[in-house]
Protein backbone atom coordinates (compact mmCIF):
# COMPACT_ATOMS: atom_id res chain seq x y z
CA UNK A 1 0.00 0.00 0.00
CA UNK A 2 2.88 2.19 1.08
CA UNK A 3 4.76 1.64 -2.37
CA UNK A 4 1.58 2.93 -4.32
CA UNK A 5 0.94 5.92 -1.84
CA UNK A 6 4.76 6.51 -3.03
CA UNK A 7 4.10 5.71 -6.88
CA UNK A 8 0.86 8.32 -6.83
CA UNK A 9 2.56 11.23 -4.57
CA UNK A 10 5.90 10.22 -7.28
CA UNK A 11 3.42 11.00 -10.65
CA UNK A 12 1.54 13.96 -8.79
CA UNK A 13 4.83 15.71 -8.50
CA UNK A 14 6.20 14.65 -12.03
CA UNK A 15 2.75 16.34 -13.35
CA UNK A 16 3.37 19.79 -11.44
CA UNK A 17 6.97 20.19 -12.81
CA UNK A 18 5.24 19.23 -16.40
CA UNK A 19 2.84 21.68 -15.87
CA UNK A 20 5.57 24.64 -14.53
CA UNK A 21 8.02 23.77 -17.74
CA UNK A 22 4.95 23.91 -19.79
CA UNK A 23 3.57 27.75 -18.40
CA UNK A 24 7.56 28.39 -18.88
CA UNK A 25 7.56 27.51 -22.34
CA UNK A 26 4.44 29.66 -23.39
CA UNK A 27 5.49 32.82 -21.02
CA UNK A 28 9.02 33.01 -22.85
CA UNK A 29 7.12 32.62 -26.11
CA UNK A 30 4.65 35.67 -25.33
CA UNK A 31 7.91 37.90 -23.89
CA UNK A 32 9.75 36.61 -27.55
CA UNK A 33 6.19 37.52 -30.10
CA UNK A 34 6.43 41.12 -27.59
CA UNK A 35 9.68 41.83 -28.14
CA UNK A 36 10.65 40.24 -32.04
CA UNK A 37 7.73 38.78 -33.19
CA UNK A 38 7.04 35.90 -35.50
CA UNK A 39 9.51 34.77 -37.59
CA UNK A 40 7.48 34.96 -41.66
CA UNK A 41 8.65 33.25 -44.34
CA UNK A 42 9.09 35.17 -47.33
CA UNK A 43 5.71 35.14 -49.34
CA UNK A 44 4.34 36.48 -45.57
CA UNK A 45 7.25 39.83 -45.61
CA UNK A 46 8.18 42.57 -47.92
CA UNK A 47 8.99 40.83 -50.77
CA UNK A 48 10.00 41.05 -54.27
CA UNK A 49 9.46 38.64 -57.05
CA UNK A 50 11.01 38.46 -60.03
CA UNK A 51 9.55 36.30 -63.48
CA UNK A 52 11.80 34.87 -65.78
CA UNK A 53 9.88 33.38 -68.98
CA UNK A 54 12.08 29.88 -70.18
CA UNK A 55 9.74 29.12 -72.85
CA UNK A 56 9.92 25.54 -72.14
CA UNK A 57 10.25 22.85 -69.42
CA UNK A 58 13.04 23.10 -66.78
CA UNK A 59 13.88 21.47 -63.55
CA UNK A 60 13.01 23.46 -60.74
CA UNK A 61 16.70 22.21 -58.98
CA UNK A 62 18.97 23.68 -61.46
CA UNK A 63 17.00 26.92 -61.47
CA UNK A 64 17.60 26.42 -57.31
CA UNK A 65 21.05 26.02 -57.87
CA UNK A 66 21.27 28.91 -59.74
CA UNK A 67 19.53 31.05 -57.29
CA UNK A 68 22.04 29.69 -54.82
CA UNK A 69 24.65 31.13 -57.37
CA UNK A 70 23.30 34.65 -57.96
CA UNK A 71 22.20 34.76 -54.21
CA UNK A 72 24.33 32.87 -52.60
CA UNK A 73 23.12 32.15 -48.41
CA UNK A 74 20.01 34.37 -48.78
CA UNK A 75 16.89 33.15 -49.03
CA UNK A 76 15.22 32.21 -52.30
CA UNK A 77 11.53 31.24 -53.24
CA UNK A 78 11.82 29.66 -56.24
CA UNK A 79 8.69 28.39 -57.89
CA UNK A 80 7.05 27.19 -61.59
CA UNK A 81 4.58 29.38 -63.03
CA UNK A 82 2.48 29.61 -65.57
CA UNK A 83 0.14 26.59 -66.98
CA UNK A 84 3.13 25.34 -69.41
CA UNK A 85 5.17 25.25 -66.91
CA UNK A 86 7.78 27.73 -69.23
CA UNK A 87 8.32 30.46 -66.37
CA UNK A 88 10.09 30.51 -63.41
CA UNK A 89 9.73 33.06 -60.34
CA UNK A 90 12.50 34.10 -57.50
CA UNK A 91 11.42 35.58 -54.46
CA UNK A 92 13.46 37.58 -52.12
CA UNK A 93 13.35 39.97 -49.62
CA UNK A 94 12.23 43.32 -50.39
CA UNK A 95 15.09 44.88 -52.35
CA UNK A 96 14.47 48.16 -54.58
CA UNK A 97 14.73 47.49 -58.11
CA UNK A 98 18.39 49.08 -58.07
CA UNK A 99 19.59 46.55 -55.46
CA UNK A 100 18.07 43.77 -57.28
CA UNK A 101 19.34 44.91 -60.95
CA UNK A 102 23.06 43.20 -61.17
CA UNK A 103 21.50 40.34 -59.37
CA UNK A 104 18.61 39.90 -62.26
CA UNK A 105 21.15 40.80 -64.81
CA UNK A 106 23.57 37.68 -63.78
CA UNK A 107 20.04 35.43 -63.13
CA UNK A 108 19.36 36.33 -66.71
CA UNK A 109 23.14 35.61 -67.63
CA UNK A 110 23.02 32.03 -65.88
CA UNK A 111 19.50 31.11 -67.18
CA UNK A 112 20.06 32.00 -70.57
CA UNK A 113 23.41 30.07 -70.08
CA UNK A 114 22.03 26.78 -69.12
CA UNK A 115 19.08 26.64 -71.31
CA UNK A 116 20.42 28.35 -74.59
CA UNK A 117 18.39 31.08 -74.37
CA UNK A 118 18.69 34.84 -75.51
CA UNK A 119 16.48 37.14 -73.13
CA UNK A 120 17.08 40.54 -72.50
CA UNK A 121 16.86 41.54 -68.98
CA UNK A 122 14.25 44.28 -70.15
CA UNK A 123 11.79 41.45 -70.25
CA UNK A 124 12.34 40.04 -66.76
CA UNK A 125 9.30 41.33 -64.49
CA UNK A 126 9.54 42.24 -60.78
CA UNK A 127 6.89 42.74 -58.75
CA UNK A 128 7.03 44.16 -55.21
CA UNK A 129 4.29 42.57 -52.82
CA UNK A 130 3.98 44.01 -48.92
CA UNK A 131 3.75 41.31 -45.60
CA UNK A 132 0.75 39.88 -44.84
CA UNK A 133 -0.59 40.91 -41.50
CA UNK A 134 -1.03 37.90 -39.23
CA UNK A 135 -4.37 38.27 -38.48
CA UNK A 136 -5.18 38.05 -41.98
CA UNK A 137 -3.72 34.63 -42.70
CA UNK A 138 -6.11 33.35 -39.84
CA UNK A 139 -9.20 35.54 -40.21
CA UNK A 140 -10.50 32.88 -42.72
CA UNK A 141 -10.30 30.11 -39.84
CA UNK A 142 -12.18 32.46 -37.25
CA UNK A 143 -15.92 31.31 -38.11
CA UNK A 144 -15.73 28.01 -38.93
CA UNK A 145 -13.17 27.45 -35.71
CA UNK A 146 -15.67 29.38 -33.57
CA UNK A 147 -19.03 27.29 -34.70
CA UNK A 148 -16.88 24.01 -34.27
CA UNK A 149 -15.91 24.59 -31.04
CA UNK A 150 -18.97 25.97 -29.65
CA UNK A 151 -21.15 22.71 -30.65
CA UNK A 152 -18.37 20.30 -29.18
CA UNK A 153 -18.76 22.39 -25.58
CA UNK A 154 -22.43 22.91 -26.11
CA UNK A 155 -22.32 19.03 -26.58
CA UNK A 156 -19.33 18.19 -23.86
CA UNK A 157 -21.63 19.97 -21.20
CA UNK A 158 -24.59 18.12 -22.02
CA UNK A 159 -22.50 14.81 -22.30
CA UNK A 160 -20.72 14.95 -19.36
CA UNK A 161 -22.93 17.19 -17.26
CA UNK A 162 -22.61 14.50 -14.12
CA UNK A 163 -18.85 15.69 -14.11
CA UNK A 164 -19.90 19.62 -13.66
CA UNK A 165 -20.74 21.64 -16.89
CA UNK A 166 -18.36 24.28 -15.56
CA UNK A 167 -15.59 22.19 -14.88
CA UNK A 168 -16.15 20.13 -17.81
CA UNK A 169 -16.14 23.41 -19.89
CA UNK A 170 -13.02 24.78 -17.98
CA UNK A 171 -11.18 20.94 -19.04
CA UNK A 172 -11.79 21.76 -23.24
CA UNK A 173 -10.81 25.39 -22.91
CA UNK A 174 -7.33 24.61 -20.60
CA UNK A 175 -6.75 21.46 -23.18
CA UNK A 176 -7.97 23.65 -26.61
CA UNK A 177 -6.06 26.80 -25.37
CA UNK A 178 -2.70 24.79 -23.46
CA UNK A 179 -2.09 23.26 -26.72
CA UNK A 180 -1.93 26.18 -28.96
CA UNK A 181 -0.53 28.11 -26.81
CA UNK A 182 2.77 26.04 -26.37
CA UNK A 183 2.67 25.41 -30.42
CA UNK A 184 2.78 28.95 -31.29
CA UNK A 185 5.61 29.70 -28.19
CA UNK A 186 7.60 26.56 -29.48
CA UNK A 187 7.30 28.33 -33.00
CA UNK A 188 8.43 32.01 -31.27
CA UNK A 189 11.16 30.58 -29.58
CA UNK A 190 12.66 28.14 -32.24
CA UNK A 191 12.01 31.34 -34.76
CA UNK A 192 10.56 28.83 -37.32
CA UNK A 193 9.15 30.98 -40.23
CA UNK A 194 5.53 31.58 -40.58
CA UNK A 195 4.37 29.20 -43.45
CA UNK A 196 1.44 27.37 -45.16
CA UNK A 197 1.33 24.49 -42.87
CA UNK A 198 1.32 26.54 -40.00
CA UNK A 199 -2.31 26.92 -39.73
CA UNK A 200 -3.20 23.20 -40.56
CA UNK A 201 -0.64 22.05 -38.11
CA UNK A 202 -2.48 24.34 -35.72
CA UNK A 203 -6.11 22.82 -36.55
CA UNK A 204 -4.66 19.12 -35.70
CA UNK A 205 -3.27 20.22 -32.40
CA UNK A 206 -6.81 21.46 -32.28
CA UNK A 207 -8.45 18.22 -32.92
CA UNK A 208 -5.94 15.85 -30.81
CA UNK A 209 -6.71 18.30 -27.77
CA UNK A 210 -10.07 18.13 -28.03
CA UNK A 211 -9.95 13.91 -28.53
CA UNK A 212 -7.88 13.75 -26.11
CA UNK A 213 -10.37 15.63 -22.64
CA UNK A 214 -13.46 14.05 -24.61
CA UNK A 215 -11.10 10.40 -24.17
CA UNK A 216 -10.95 11.35 -20.62
CA UNK A 217 -14.01 12.60 -19.75
CA UNK A 218 -15.22 9.71 -21.54
CA UNK A 219 -13.25 7.46 -18.89
CA UNK A 220 -14.12 9.22 -15.84
CA UNK A 221 -18.04 9.19 -16.92
CA UNK A 222 -17.64 5.69 -16.88
CA UNK A 223 -15.94 5.15 -13.73
CA UNK A 224 -18.46 7.40 -12.27
CA UNK A 225 -21.36 5.21 -13.82
CA UNK A 226 -19.52 1.83 -12.12
CA UNK A 227 -20.12 3.21 -8.99
CA UNK A 228 -23.32 4.66 -9.25
CA UNK A 229 -24.43 1.59 -10.19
Amino acid sequence: MRIYIMKGMKFIMLKKISYVILIAIIIAGGVMVGIKGFNKDIPYKDNATIYVSVGKEFSIKEMRDIAKEVFGNQRVLVQVVELYKDMVSFTVEEKSDEELAPKVEELNKKINEKYGLENKVENISIVHSPKVRLRDIISPYIWPVGICTTLVFVYAMIRYRKLGIFRTLGKYIVGVLGIELLYLSLIALTRLPINQLVIPVGLLLYTLAIIIVTVKREIKLEKLDKVEN
